[in-house]
């Protein structure tokens, strides 16, 4: 009973904010123009503080264990090799290629590894997670925009990369976290404070936005597509990796946050991009869609599992 309510306690906040986000859009008391205008808002001013916050907070000093970011980041690099060579085997249009690659292996980290962590966790939980998005991150965006470019039939510049990996807004918020938590200076609380607020701030604003935009239209034609990348991504990656991590003696938080970063939702971020570097756009909003409502109630039946088995 008791890890039954910690799995409830972690979901149904989400599941709140999402449908607060669809009855305001449902009602008219916002159009959905304006909630795409502030999904952007959202991502390029509220997600930074999200990692600005929790990494200016961390003392790397007391993380002297840093095994389950080596193996998170080796593990997804592995995933993401995997996806390059087998996905072309079964998906013939370039186009589709790239994103059913990104729906694989790219997760929606930020909005969900985080504040789950932290649900279960704490603090230190949430802490854990944003160094581990801070190494993640930035091989996501590498590695998708490498691929989309590759299967748009396009050269991947260094220069290229680089520049799409220092814009983005969550590597902001990290390397300015990191640079005000080594600086040997306290920022004062007039600046903490709101700082703070902006974070808690982000998450709920977000999942707002994600329900009063989410669409459920034409899926069928993408039905086993959408089948073989939502059950690779949530359910079998997941259930290989926390194999792996409890052969390897990981555990608890570490091996709760790893986890969080191959069983949450497809990164809402990857529509634009494959959007903006000729992928199939449909089919990747279609990605985000429903793996957000599916995960639902597979994380939930995640974290039940997890605790009854001892694992966290």
């Amino acid at each position: 009973m008791e890890n039954l309510m910690i799995a409830t306690t972690a979901v149904i906040p989400f599941i709140v904010y999402i449908l607060l986000g669809m009855a305001a859009k449902h009602s008219g008391a916002v159009k959905e123009s304006f909630l795409k205008e502030l999904n952007g808002v959202v991502f390029k001013i509220f997600f930074p503080f999200i990692m600005f916050n929790n990494l200016y907070a961390v003392d790397f000093g007391r993380l002297s264990n840093g095994f389950y970011v080596g193996f998170a980041f080796v593990a997804t690099l592995i995933v993401i090799l995997t996806v390059f060579f087998a996905v072309p085997l079964f998906v013939k249009e370039n186009s589709r290629r790239g994103v059913v690659m990104q729906a694989i292996f790219r997760s929606n980290s930020v909005l969900f590894a985080i504040p789950l962590t932290e649900s279960v966790f704490g603090t230190e939980g949430a802490v854990m997670a944003s160094i581990l998005v801070a190494f993640i991150v930035p091989l996501y965006n590498i590695s998708s925009v490498a691929i989309l470019e590759y299967f748009r039939g396009g050269k991947v510049s260094f220069g290229v990369l680089l520049k799409n990996i220092l814009k983005n807004p969550l590597i902001i918020g990290a390397i300015a976290g990191i640079t005000f938590n080594l600086l040997p200076i306290t920022m004062p609380s007039a600046l903490v404070k709101p700082i703070a607020e902006l974070n808690s701030m982000a998450t709920p604003l977000s999942l707002f936005v994600l329900g009063g935009t989410l669409h459920a239209s034409n899926m069928k034609k993408n039905a086993l597509p959408l089948a073989v990348g939502t059950s690779l991504k949530l359910l079998i990656i997941p259930s290989i990796m926390v194999t792996v991590m409890s052969l390897l003696g990981l555990s608890g938080a570490e091996l709760f946050v790893v986890f969080c970063m191959f069983a949450t939702p497809v990164a809402a971020a990857s529509y634009p991009m494959a959007q903006s570097m000729g992928g199939d756009a449909d089919l990747a909003g279609e990605y985000v869609v429903v793996s957000t409502l599916l995960s639902i109630v597979t994380i939930f039946g995640w974290i039940l599992l997890l605790k009854n088995t001892g694992l966290m």
